[in-house]
């Protein structure tokens, strides 16, 4: 028997299977994103797809279960692109506005599914809420070895790092709200790098005089 040939053949299966299942959630961020969660139908995300109705059924058993998992791959994709922006740079500076334009851009990309989530529609389950606090909480350990690198490095003085990540995810927070609540007649009089720039000069520089 040949267990290569048996072994490429599983793997070309499996590598088939991923892909499918990524049109799914490729299709669902389309269809979501112009009609929200109530309105939009699984014909119409299989279509999108490229793939039969049943066929969505077979990877996700409805359509809450294919939102939520659909909002943890952006998460994800958010998170890829955070830490790749930013080991592009070494300076606690440049580290801090990356975290900005990464945040900014990413969040103009997927402003649509942002709001329905915050929104609570659908409402997200248990095990999912976990998950998203548990990422929170990664995040925030993420920013405090930032933090101690930069006060090891003596580009900043030492501070509670913990603290201080709060400080900052609360920032990252405040801007991605503008991004998402904002309505298009005040998008045009507002500058989100310009409203980051000048969080980051707050946090850099506090409120006192020198």
């Amino acid at each position: 028997m040949n267990y290569n040939s048996d072994k490429g053949k599983n793997d070309d299966h499996d590598m088939h299977l991923a892909d499918k299942r990524q049109r799914i959630i490729n299709g669902a961020i389309t269809v979501f994103a112009c009609k929200g969660f109530y309105k939009a139908k699984i014909e119409e995300i299989a279509a999108q797809a490229g793939v039969g109705k049943g066929t969505v059924y077979e990877y996700f058993s409805s359509k809450k279960e294919l939102f939520q998992e659909m909002f943890l791959y952006i998460e994800e994709k958010y998170e890829e692109m955070f830490q790749q922006e930013l080991s592009l740079v070494d300076t606690f500076y440049a580290k801090l506005q990356k975290m900005f334009e990464v945040t900014i851009r990413f969040l103009e990309r997927h402003k649509e599914m942002a709001r329905i989530l915050l929104a609570g529609y659908p409402p997200v389950s248990e095990d999912i809420q976990r998950v998203l606090l548990e990422k929170n909480q990664l995040k925030l350990e993420e920013i405090s070895k930032i933090l101690e690198e930069a006060i090891g490095r003596q580009e900043i003085r030492p501070v509670d790092t913990f603290a201080a990540a709060q400080v900052i995810l609360g920032a990252l927070f405040f801007v991605g709200g503008q991004i998402l609540f904002a309505g298009t007649e005040n998008k045009k009089k507002f500058d989100y790098d310009e409203q980051a720039q000048e969080v980051i000069d707050i946090l850099l520089k506090g409120f006192l005089y020198p």
